[in-house]
């Protein structure tokens, strides 16, 4: 699968590369690749302490924008190890392997657990595709934090004003719009007043930085870099499990997180800490996923592609 369609995707998502001036610009062409039968032969590799490899090729193009005027010439991107048929492969003369990994599948689940006082706390974890995770949480004062690092929270008023809601419509999409009025303090309400001064406290409490930072363009991608993508694409079975834990109905094609789903997840472990919802066991089977030689493969040449 790696061969037929994990190249053929990971290419698919190489970025156009424009200069400074963004005069040129320098493409790769996917339906082009070529993958060159090995040089040696198996047992050659063994012997000769060798790495059983195919040669790996694709098209690129050099565009000039002003006259369009193109420049194609055809790349050598490396060597990617075959796998033979009983599914080891020659690195340096020496058989190796890769192995499937049983990994928790991405998606939300909800736990309680006692903190330091001995008090209970309702803990909503959402897990994402690569592994990141953000944290929803009801504190013994019933207010309701997102804990985006290990030693920073925000309140969710903030992370879904940020997200692009105002006030009205985050009380119109959850069912317990008198709880989250509840939520709200003199500070949060001039946070969540716009959209920029919800993205300067969230930029501020992420990424622990003082003063008082100047809203930007570059603040946006930052904060859509390290947080947004790392943490927030559930891919297509995160988004399948967030579906039916919470009831929703998003297309699964949607594969990252939306702000319908943060309030979703909101009203869950509110009617968890009412009695009306039950934990989660995230070591159950049916939460867990393998993560198979293919997908590994894929990673890594995705992660060759950005370097």
């Amino acid at each position: 699968r790696f061969i037929d369609q994990g190249l053929r995707e990971e290419l698919s998502k190489f970025p156009k590369i424009e200069d400074p001036d963004q005069e040129m610009e320098f493409l790769l062409f996917v339906e082009t690749y070529q993958l060159l039968e090995p040089l040696i032969k198996e047992r050659d590799a063994v012997y000769e302490s060798l790495t059983y490899s195919s040669e790996f090729y694709v098209s690129a193009a050099l565009i000039w924008k002003g006259s369009r005027d193109m420049q194609e010439q055809t790349l050598f991107l490396g060597n990617i190890p075959l796998m033979n048929s009983l599914g080891t492969s020659i690195v340096n003369g020496i058989y190796r392997i890769v192995i499937n990994q049983i990994l928790q599948s991405p998606g939300i689940y909800y736990r309680s657990e006692s903190n330091y006082k001995g008090i209970l706390v309702y803990v909503g974890t959402i897990i994402s595709d690569w592994g990141g995770r953000v944290e929803l949480q009801i504190d013994r004062k019933r207010r309701m934090w997102v804990r985006v690092s290990r030693k920073q929270k925000i309140s969710i008023l903030v992370l879904s004003s940020a997200m692009g809601l105002n006030l009205k419509e985050i009380l119109e999409n959850v069912c317990y719009p008198e709880i989250f009025l509840s939520f709200l303090n003199d500070k949060e309400k001039n946070e969540i007043g716009s959209k920029e001064n919800a993205i300067l406290e969230f930029y501020q409490q992420f990424t622990c930085v003082g003063g008082d930072p100047v809203f930007s363009e570059s603040l946006c991608k930052e904060l859509q870099k390290k947080f947004f993508q790392q943490k927030c694409e559930l891919g297509r079975i995160g988004r399948l499990n967030m579906n039916e834990r919470l009831n929703l109905h998003i297309p699964h094609n949607n594969i990252f997180l939306l702000p319908r789903d943060i309030l979703a997840a909101a009203d869950h472990l509110i009617e968890m800490k009412l009695g009306m919802d039950t934990p989660s066991d995230m070591n159950h089977l049916k939460n867990k996923r393998i993560r198979s030689v293919a997908d590994l493969l894929q990673d890594q040449f995705g992660l060759a592609l950005v370097r």
